[in-house]
């Protein structure tokens, strides 16, 4: 790997490399990607259920955080690893329940 590429600012993005978080983005129907992360969600949606993964993890995340906000009383969240926080949000999912909700988000690009 090229030692530069950790160092970059984010003016020297290049947004013709697909990126993992933005091409888990474009799958979800999200707006936080570029022409070349749709081009791979494109060619991941050539594979039958190539999708079913990404969405599996959005409806879990819904159903996990509303559980914990609304039977567990929990509202406090810290979500770790991030990467593009994708439609629903844990906030919004949280703090559509309990609207006091407070969310951490933590993530490393690296």
């Amino acid at each position: 790997m090229d030692a530069n590429i950790d160092n970059r600012t984010p003016s020297e993005l290049d947004t013709g490399l697909p990126h993992p978080a933005r091409v888990y983005d474009a799958l979800l129907g999200g707006k936080d990607n570029f022409a070349a992360d749709r081009r791979v969600a494109d060619a991941m949606r050539a594979n039958p259920g190539s999708e079913i993964g990404a969405l599996a993890n959005r409806d879990f995340l819904r159903r996990a955080v509303t559980f914990l906000a609304t039977e567990a009383d929990i509202d406090q969240f810290l979500d770790v690893g991030t990467g593009l926080p994708t439609y629903p949000n844990v906030h919004e999912v949280a703090q559509s329940v309990t609207p006091s909700s407070r969310i951490v988000y933590v993530d490393n690009d690296h």
